[in-house]
């Protein structure tokens, strides 16, 4: 494996990759970032997961994987790894070892699972750099911590509202208060430890800062399915790498070819809407999709009240429908509205 990555560096200079070996001259640690990874991280570098529990779980390898979002929504890998233990003196060796390929330059925000030792890690070696962890991770827990409760499928159904729909601390706070008397759930231990860590996973605590969409499944249900093509049970480790290479090649190749799908064919208009119409011209095509069904949306909501606060603070009141995911498609409830209370600074743009 090692006299792979020599190999590679020798074709392209711009390819990284550090070892740490144990006592006895045995490899314990490596990490690697291809070139292209490298390139790709100064632009897409604002938000970055790392995920150490795909081959842990699934094929009994201690691998981990740096993830980025592209300008097509698509998930790029920005670096990996292989390590011997995981504790904060080998999370925080990965860290520092990747930022080291990365010229230093450190991310603004970080998406983990809730390890510990992760957690020390990044204190040392991103201080300044935002932790929160996936929400993913958290929500496939319910059933385990909470499948057991009386009325589990309402009681979860409401949790997610409380969790997506609130769109301040305080409206969750309050919501969440709401969710556990009605539920009688004051007693309930993950419950409450969740709670006392709720600026570190609830989406309400973190709309100040840029995540490119992966605070919830993308970023974890993307990479495995793309490791899903090329690795299993038995994978050597110079197979692990060559695979991983070819794995970067075809994820180059289908980043490549949704660039040259935007030149070839532009989107139609769903509506007259201008911002529809910027949309359309400045964002790729993937991007504009997720765009396009909130200018949908729009078609849906009323004006209902506007007031001065203040002389640069305006406040709207905004009625819209109400709307579920059904089999993973999303409609509107045809009499069930909501009231917004959006608040709009002339100066500030707040």
């Amino acid at each position: 494996m090692d006299d792979y990555f020599n190999k590679m560096q020798q074709c392209n200079q711009d390819f990284y990759h550090i070892r740490r070996l144990d006592a006895e001259g045995y490899l314990k640690d490596v990490l690697w970032v291809d070139a292209r990874s490298r390139a790709a991280y100064k632009d897409f570098g604002d938000a970055v997961f790392f995920d150490a529990t795909y081959l842990v779980n699934k094929f009994n390898l201690p691998f981990a994987n740096f993830v980025g979002v592209n300008h097509h929504g698509q998930s790029i890998l920005l670096g990996s790894a292989l390590i011997s233990h995981e504790n904060t003196e080998t999370y925080t060796w990965v860290f520092q070892s990747w930022l080291t390929s990365m010229g230093g330059k450190y991310p603004n925000a970080i998406l983990t699972d809730q390890d510990g030792a992760m957690r020390n890690a990044l204190t040392i070696s991103m201080p300044h750099t935002r932790h929160r962890w996936c929400l993913w991770h958290i929500t496939s827990k319910f059933g385990v911590k909470l499948g057991k409760k009386e009325k589990y499928e309402e009681l979860k159904a409401e949790l997610l509202n409380v969790i997506y729909d609130s769109l301040a601390p305080n409206e969750f706070e309050q919501w969440w208060e709401e969710f556990m008397e009605r539920f009688k759930l004051q007693e309930e231990k993950w419950l409450l430890d969740m709670y006392k860590e709720r600026h570190m996973w609830v989406p309400a605590y973190m709309r100040d800062i840029f995540w490119a969409g992966m605070k919830t499944t993308q970023p974890v249900e993307s990479i495995n399915s793309f490791f899903d093509v090329y690795l299993h049970k038995s994978t050597t480790l110079l197979e692990f790498a060559t695979k991983y290479m070819t794995a970067m090649e075809d994820r180059c190749r289908t980043e490549a070819e949704a660039d040259a799908s935007q030149f070839r064919s532009l989107r139609r208009l769903a509506t007259d809407f201008r911002v529809e119409r910027v949309f359309q011209r400045v964002y790729t095509d993937g991007k504009f999709v997720d765009a396009q069904k909130q200018c949908q949306r729009m078609a849906y909501c009323n004006g209902r009240k506007e007031c001065d606060l203040s002389k640069t603070v305006v406040e709207h009141i905004i009625e819209d429908r109400v709307w579920i995911l059904v089999e993973r498609r999303e409609v509107p409830l045809e009499k069930t509205r909501k009231n917004y209370n959006v608040t709009f600074d002339k100066v500030s743009h707040d």
